[in-house]
This record gives C-alpha cells, structure tokens and sequence, in this order.
C-alpha cells in the first residue's frame, strides 16, 4: 500500500495552505523546493502542497498520509486524513 494518495485542487498551494491552517489546528507549515509540507509538532509529515501547471483545472497538487511509517506514527493519518477533508470542496 502507498503512503501517500494524491488529490488535484483548482485553488493555487497559497491559498489550499490557507484554508488548512484555518480547519486544522497543530500543525507545522514549511515551504521548500518547490512545496509546502504540514508537519505536526514532531516532524512528521502528514501532507504536501506542489503547484500543477495548470491543466484540466488543476493548480496544485495535495499528497497525504494514509499509511503511517512507524505504528507510533498512526496520529499522523487522522492529520492528512483533515488536511484532504478541508481541501474537498476544492478538488479538480
């Protein structure tokens, strides 16, 4: 099973980062080559951000969490798992 599934937005990354940061709450915002990653308070990366070119209505791209690397990581699937609820109405 991946790790990671991966939904198209037809909001730019900014904005998708600014409705999360406003439904979610816990979470760590870190901007990098290209993407912006939601962290929780111990560095676990529950989900990414990446501009699309633009195609078919998509502008960014969001990647989260659905399998945990570690079973000590399992609070990291509930965070992707808000992340892609407050993105939903926005998907592509």
């Amino acid at each position: 099973m991946a790790s990671f599934e991966r939904v198209d937005l037809r909001i730019p990354p900014d904005e998708a980062t600014d409705i999360v940061r406003e439904k979610t709450d816990d979470l760590r915002v870190v901007r990098g080559d290209g993407a912006i990653e939601f962290r929780t308070a111990t560095g676990f990366v529950v989900a990414t951000i990446r501009p699309t070119p633009e195609s078919d209505g998509a502008k960014a791209t969001l990647r989260y969490r659905v399998a945990p690397r570690l079973p000590i990581f399992l609070h990291g699937l509930s965070k992707g798992t808000e992340i892609r609820d407050a993105l939903d109405a926005h998907r592509a």
